[in-house]
């Protein structure tokens, strides 16, 4: 049988693989103030991502906004990834 910590562990790094967009993996954990900043976090990066690319596209403009939302992409992806290796972390040094 797994442990408590290790059930903890699994659970959060299910949820942050299938919800990270959304959070769900803060929500799960009780942090909804923290889970709704990362849903606002992504949605503002999207739009002003997809903003930049349908200017850029249309009129050759609006690289500054496809650079920008490319930027907040890559710096939420990063922190994704550095949960996810935190909630692995943290299942492998679960006691045995």
């Amino acid at each position: 049988m797994l442990r408590k910590k290790e059930k903890k562990a699994i659970t959060s790094t299910i949820a942050l693989l299938i919800g990270w967009p959304v959070g769900l993996d803060k929500f799960l954990e009780g942090k909804s103030k923290r889970g709704f900043q990362i849903f606002l976090g992504w949605l503002i990066s999207g739009i002003v991502f997809t903003y930049g690319l349908i200017e850029y596209i249309n009129y050759q403009e609006g690289a500054g906004w496809l650079v920008f939302g490319s930027i907040a992409i890559s710096v939420g992806t990063v922190c994704f990834f550095s949960e996810l290796i935190a909630n692995l972390q943290m299942f492998e040094e679960a006691e045995d």
